[in-house]
């Protein structure tokens, strides 16, 4: 992780945290379809079948639940050996060559029932965060070929698409800066990565959220660099993120602000 983020002022942006992010809920919003998901399937047989419900059931478990590894709650371990019995609807589709080169793979389309599968990890006394969830703004800094810009929607679909898998994968509200006039005279890309993050957060109280997360992503060849800076509740959580395809760079992002979120908002036995 750079310096910047090392040297962060914690004590500064404490202050203007208590400020800016005191509102529990200041915009909260319905996340649907959290019990839906898509995913590869290797064929049709009843094998790929079965080993896709399972997969597509783990995901959705992993934004529902409050756990540092859900794999090691016995409930889950329970749920997933007879994961085909939470099944609402299934189905297969055909599938791009874009997205898959074997002709054999399909797209599974499946629905948990979510009363079903939530009992279950009820009477295990598992942590629960619902679907109301407050939206959180990245301002995101895109390295290519040592030119550091914002993250612009328009002119970048391919990270555009990334983010958006990547908060329907945990469930994550996204909103990013409109970077107008007054925000680009107000911050820089530079304030974006510098130590003293009470620029980038004043600049932020105009959307009214609840956490901010600050990142900047580096194009390495084949794969990007991410390094993250979450801040919620007066307090700062920091992490790298290795070389890796951009839509995983992406979900590790994600999943760093789901961590700290949903420990937060999730409802605890």
């Amino acid at each position: 992780m750079s310096e910047a983020f090392k040297k962060a002022g914690r004590a500064a942006v404490a202050m203007v945290l208590t400020g800016l992010l005191a509102v529990p809920f200041a915009e909260a919003v319905e996340v649907k379809g959290l019990y839906e998901i898509e995913l590869v399937a290797r064929g049709q047989s009843a094998e790929d079948r079965t080993q896709v419900i399972k997969q597509g059931l783990y995901a959705v478990l992993s934004r529902v639940l409050v756990s540092e590894d859900i794999s090691k709650i016995p409930a889950v371990q329970q749920a997933l050996t007879g994961a085909q019995n939470y099944v609402k609807q299934f189905q297969f589709s055909l599938i791009s060559a874009d997205e898959s080169p074997d002709t054999e793979a399909r797209l599974a389309r499946i629905e948990f029932d979510e009363d079903q599968v939530m009992q279950v990890m009820r009477d295990s006394h598992v942590g629960i965060w619902s679907e109301i969830r407050p939206e959180t703004l990245v301002w995101l800094v895109v390295d290519q070929g040592g030119n550091r810009q914002f993250y612009n929607a328009d002119t970048m679909p391919e990270l555009e698409s990334a983010l958006a898998f990547a908060a329907k994968v945990k469930g994550i509200p996204m909103i990013f800066p409109m970077l107008d006039l007054e925000e680009q005279q107000r911050i820089t890309v530079s304030q974006v990565l510098s130590a003293d993050s009470r620029g980038l957060l004043a600049a932020s109280a105009r959307y009214e959220v609840t956490s901010v997360m600050a990142g900047r992503i580096v194009e390495k060849g084949e794969c990007w660099q991410g390094e993250w800076a979450f801040y919620f509740d007066g307090k700062i959580k920091q992490w790298n993120s290795p070389c890796q395809p951009l839509k995983a760079t992406a979900v590790a992002a994600a999943q760093g602000a789901y961590d700290v979120l949903s420990n937060y908002y999730g409802v605890k036995p």
